[in-house]
């Protein structure tokens, strides 16, 4: 079996607010193998985000990391202290965030970004530094590197910032790749030509992949495997072709059936999942998804389901889906 690069177990994370502490991640566990690209999708609060942040550090107070292991490439991250895991950041675990501008630093022009970049996790300058800024620049697809390179953000369209945000988390070399919904703030015209350049350079590199969304649409061009997370919980991890054709969790089908679907009629099929994800602190007893569940029965309600195993998927629930189509 092949060694996972990412293995993450129990991850835990909580607020602490006065009426007590509540939980945004609950023992949340998953691993990506090498050269492969593991979408993480669910709707928004589901914890996809915190998740992302939660393996690098970068959790913002009140939000803490309590429990857990993250381990990348056999070496412990979760018991770095700050200074080691500056250097894993951008270093060995590269970030796409979802806001192009906000990830940016505003007053340093952008070829200045990605030289100091490389030199800090290559540890190599000058010419060099430049000549390997100028390469990504233009491997990216921005016309005219040498023009760019002297530009700063604000110069730049939404879809160039994100090339460049693209080429800062690939720039040195990194074993891993967290990308967070790296197309939301795009136009729709411009989020194609950044999946495929993402897909392009994923496959030149082999570098491995967190992608984090809540459009299947891009999971289903992008991931080899799928986690499906529900109010801070897996509720199931799969193969993304066995994911789409036969969900295991009631979710999973849930949110395969509120993805417009046109048919050969013109007709497109769109169903609603009931009811809504419960906000921080209001998680039902049992299992999460129990409320708003059409196979609901008393153990639901009693008890968490553990995440089960079975043949290339795991899914949280005591009562899942037969294999058919969704």
């Amino acid at each position: 079996m092949t060694t996972p690069l990412l293995d993450v177990r129990d991850l835990t994370v909580t607020i602490n607010r006065d009426a007590g502490v509540v939980t945004a991640l609950d023992k949340v566990s998953f691993f990506v193998n090498p050269g492969e690209v593991l979408g993480i999708v669910g709707e928004s609060g589901a914890g996809k985000s915190i998740t992302g942040a939660a393996i690098i550090d970068l959790l913002v107070a009140p939000l803490k990391r309590t429990g857990g292991t993250i381990t990348l490439a056999g070496e412990r991250l979760d018991t770095l202290s700050p200074k080691a895991m500056r250097a894993v950041r951008g270093g060995r675990i590269g970030f796409i965030f979802q806001d192009p501008m906000t990830s940016l630093n505003p007053v340093i022009t952008i070829g200045r970004q990605l030289c100091d970049t490389i030199e800090a996790h290559l540890k190599t300058g000058g010419d060099k530094a430049k000549k390997m800024a100028l390469e990504w620049i233009e491997r990216v697809g921005l016309p005219n590197p040498d023009v760019q390179f002297k530009r700063y953000p604000h110069q730049l369209s939404g879809g160039m910032r994100q090339r460049i945000v693209i080429a800062l988390a690939l720039c040195a070399n990194p074993a891993l790749v967290i990308a967070d919904e790296p197309t939301t703030a795009l136009d729709v015209s411009v989020q194609a030509h950044i999946l495929q350049l993402m897909r392009d350079l994923h496959r030149e590199s082999k570098t491995s992949m967190m992608l984090i969304t809540h459009d299947l649409g891009v999971i289903a061009k992008m991931a080899d495997r799928v986690a499906v997370l529900y109010a801070g919980r897996v509720a199931e991890i799969s193969p993304v072709g066995e994911l789409f054709n036969a969900p295991r969790h009631p979710y999973t089908r849930g949110l395969i059936r509120a993805t417009p679907m046109p048919f050969a009629n013109g007709e497109v099929r769109l169903d609603q999942i009931p009811g809504a994800m419960p906000g921080l602190g209001k998680t039902p007893p049992g299992c999460a998804f129990n409320p708003r569940c059409f196979k609901v029965e008393g153990d639901c309600r009693a008890a968490v389901p553990p995440l089960t195993s079975r043949e290339s998927s795991a899914f949280s629930c005591f009562h899942p889906l037969e294999k058919e189509i969704a």
